[in-house]
C-alpha cells in the first residue's frame, strides 16, 4: 500500500526509515511479505541491506518511491485484509487504516524479552505486526503530531483489550505485538490548526474511536480474531493453558483406556467452548486469577469466590459437589486453582463425549 501526499504534510514515523518528525516527506508505505515464499515456510528471507534503515531504503526503490523522501513499514498480514475508519467533525477528517493479525506473535509490554539486539544475531520475529496509518485533515505542530501517536496506540490497545487477546509470550493480556509501526500524518496546508491530540479534546475523540476500530476489523479480517471467537474459553484461556492442544493433551493422559478418535474430541470441545454460560464461568476465574497477580485482590478472596464459581458450574451441568482441593496453609500458587478447572473442563469434556 502506498500513499503518496498531494501536498506538504507534517508526518511522525515510528520507522527506522526516515523516522521521527518530518515534513519534506512525499509517500508513505505499508509493504507485506505476507506471500514471500520464505515467511510461509517460516525461513527468515535475511534483509535486503546492511541493516533495517538500508532494507527499508532497498523497499521504498523497489515499490518506485525516493528512500530519501519516504518512510514506511513492514508487515505479513495481507493488504487486501486492511480496514479503515474515520470520523469528521467541524469539517476536520480522521482516518485510520491498518493492517493487523497478532495470534502469534501478540505480546504485552514488559514480556520477557525474546531477543538481545546486542548479540546482533538474524531474528524472524513470528508474523503478526498492527501497523496503522493516521490521517488528520488540519495542522498539528510536531509536539501534538507526536501526542496523536501517543492517543492511537492506546487505542490499538484498547481494541486488543476488549477482544480479550492473549500474550504470546507471557500469561498477561496483550498490549500489541513486538513490531507494530504507527505513522501519523497532518495537513500542513490546512487552516485549521489543533494544538491537542489527547483524550481530553475533540480531535483525541475522533482518533481513538477511528484506530480502534481500523485495528478491531482488521484483526478480524485477517485472521478471524472476533468478539464471538474470543468469547471462547479456548482463546481467553490460551495463555493459562486452557487452550485446545493443552486441554485434548489432558484429557488424554487422564482418560488413555477411552478410545475417542482426535475429531470426535474436538468437536465436543468446541461445543462446550460454545457455552455461553460456561465461558462466562471461565473467564470470570481467569479474571480473578488476573486480578490476584496484579495485587488488587487477597488470596482468600480469589479462594472463595472461584469455590463459588467451581459450585455454580457443578450445579448446573449436573456434576458432583466440587471443592477445590487446595489444603488450608498452603503456599499462594494460582496455578493450583487452574489445575482444579483444567480438571473440571476434562470432566466436562469426557461426559459430553457419552463416555
Amino acid at each position: 500500500m502506498i500513499i503518496s501526499f498531494a501536498g506538504r504534510r507534517g508526518v511522525v514515523s515510528s520507522s527506522n526509515l526516515n523516522g521521527g518528525y518530518r515534513n519534506d516527506l512525499h509517500s508513505v508505505f505499508n509493504h507485506s511479505v505476507g506471500r514471500d515464499p520464505n515467511i510461509l515456510q517460516k525461513r527468515c528471507p535475511g534483509l535486503k541491506g546492511a541493516n533495517i534503515i538500508e532494507h527499508y531504503a532497498v523497499i521504498a526503490s523497489e515499490l518506485g518511491l525516493d528512500p530519501e523522501h519516504t518512510t514506511g513499514m513492514g508487515t505479513a498480514a495481507l493488504i487486501e485484509n486492511h480496514a479503515r475508519a474515520e470520523r469528521t467533525y467541524h469539517g476536520v477528517t480522521v482516518q485510520a487504516i491498518a493492517t493487523a493479525g497478532i495470534d502469534v506473535n501478540g505480546g504485552r509490554a514488559g514480556d520477557k524479552a525474546s531477543y538481545d539486539e546486542f548479540e546482533q544475531r538474524s531474528l524472524l520475529p513470528p508474523p503478526g505486526t498492527i501497523n496503522v496509518f493516521l490521517f488528520i485533515d488540519a495542522y498539528l505542530d510536531p509536539g501534538a503530531l507526536t501526542r496523536a501517536l501517543i492517543t492511537a496506540t492506546e487505542a490499538k490497545t484498547v481494541a486488543l483489550q476488549e477482544l480479550m487477546a492473549p500474550s504470546r509470550y507471557s500469561e498477561g493480556l496483550a498490549t500489541g505485538s513486538g513490531t507494530d509501526s504507527l505513522i501519523a500524518v497532518c495537513n500542513e496546508e490546512s487552516p485549521v490548526v489543533l494544538y491537542g491530540a489527547g483524550k481530553h479534546v475533540l480531535l483525541g475523540e475522533m482518533i481513538g474511536q477511528s484506530v480502534k476500530e481500523a485495528v478491531t476489523k482488521a484483526l478480524d479480517r485477517q485472521s478471524g480474531m472476533n468478539a464471538q471467537r474470543q468469547s471462547s474459553f479456548l482463546q481467553q484461556g490460551i495463555r493459562y493453558g486452557l487452550g485446545v492442544e493443552e486441554l485434548l493433551a489432558l484429557y488424554q493422559a487422564r482418560y488413555p483406556e477411552v478410545s475417542r478418535d482426535e475429531a470426535t474430541l474436538r468437536a465436543a470441545l468446541h461445543r462446550l467452548a460454545s457455552d455461553s454460560y460456561l465461558c462466562a464461568a471461565v473467564a470470570s476465574i481467569l479474571h480473578l486469577v488476573d486480578q490476584w497477580r496484579w495485587g488488587l485482590i487477597s488470596w482468600a478472596s480469589l479462594m472463595d469466590l472461584s469455590q463459588l464459581t467451581f459450585s455454580y458450574v457443578s450445579q448446573r451441568y449436573r456434576l458432583d459437589p466440587c471443592e477445590l482441593s487446595i489444603e488450608q496453609g498452603q503456599t499462594p500458587c494460582y496455578e493450583l486453582i487452574l489445575g482444579e478447572l483444567r480438571s473440571l473442563l476434562i470432566l466436562l469434556l469426557y461426559r459430553e463425549v457419552g463416555s
